[in-house]
């Protein structure tokens, strides 16, 4: 407010100023021109006149500069604890719940999706921010520079801490998702295999050699022919137990 009516004061007298200087200037140069007698008083009157004019444009630029720096300076601060005020509120709004499921782990993701989506635009409010607090600790020194860097360091260590804590959700739904369809595998698996324990057992038990050979044959035929569609799900949970592994270290430390 107080520098928009500066702007206004300034525009004013610099527009109603230089036209009446002018005017002076005019005719100070007529009355020179036409020799009066007091030209020379009225030629050291003229500049005094245009000297106290530019020392006044002077100020005003320099009062104007003054103002815009307070008001940037202002603004940084304001728009630090903007800033600080929503990351702190996306932090609260960080659910912890993992699943119960893999349908739930699954909506649970698109939603920390949408979430870290969201947060981008705070992503570029954070580095204006870095860029304004650049520029200002190069125009202040001292302790008001030192003060302009603490008010930035404290929205840095705010937004470091927000990513990390979505970088860590989303290791732990990956992590949750992995292991319900680890548990998934397992039960199809156990249960093929009880199929082929019942597939065993359900055969006659051979009456001669031939019997136990045409046996033997039948029983490893159709072994091999689920066992070749089973090998991927196999596969699939050896390396699900692996990155299980590997990502329960990280999510202890």
């Amino acid at each position: 407010m107080l520098q928009e009516r500066f702007r206004e004061f300034a525009r004013d007298t610099g527009n109603i100023g230089q036209e009446r200087v002018d005017t002076v200037n005019r005719l100070a140069d007529d009355l020179i021109n036409a020799g009066h007698g007091d030209a020379a008083t009225v030629a050291e009157w003229k500049d005094g006149l245009n000297e106290a004019w530019a020392d006044l444009l002077e100020l005003i630029d320099t009062r104007t500069q003054i103002l815009a720096a307070s008001f940037e300076l202002h603004k940084f601060y304001h728009d630090g604890k903007e800033i600080l005020l929503r990351i702190v509120d996306k932090q609260k709004k960080l659910p912890e719940e993992a699943g119960r499921d893999q349908n739930t782990v699954e909506t649970l993701q698109r939603m920390h999706s949408a979430f870290e989506h969201d947060i981008q635009a705070l992503g570029t409010q954070v580095r204006q921010l870095q860029d304004d607090a650049v520029r200002l600790q190069a125009a202040y020194a001292g302790d008001k520079a030192d003060d302009i860097q603490r008010r930035e360091q404290e929205v840095l260590e705010a937004w470091r801490f927000l990513l990390e804590a979505c970088d860590a959700r989303r290791l732990r739904l990956i992590h949750t998702g992995d292991k319900f369809r680890f548990f998934s595998l397992v039960r199809d698996l156990m249960l093929w295999m009880e199929d082929v324990i019942w597939l065993i057992e359900a055969q006659e038990n051979p009456r001669d050699v031939s019997s136990v050979e045409l046996l033997m044959i039948t029983i490893r035929h159709q072994g091999e022919n689920r066992s070749m569609a089973r090998n991927d799900s196999f596969t699939t949970c050896i390396e699900l137990v692996k990155s299980l592994l590997a990502r329960n270290t990280l999510l202890l430390r």
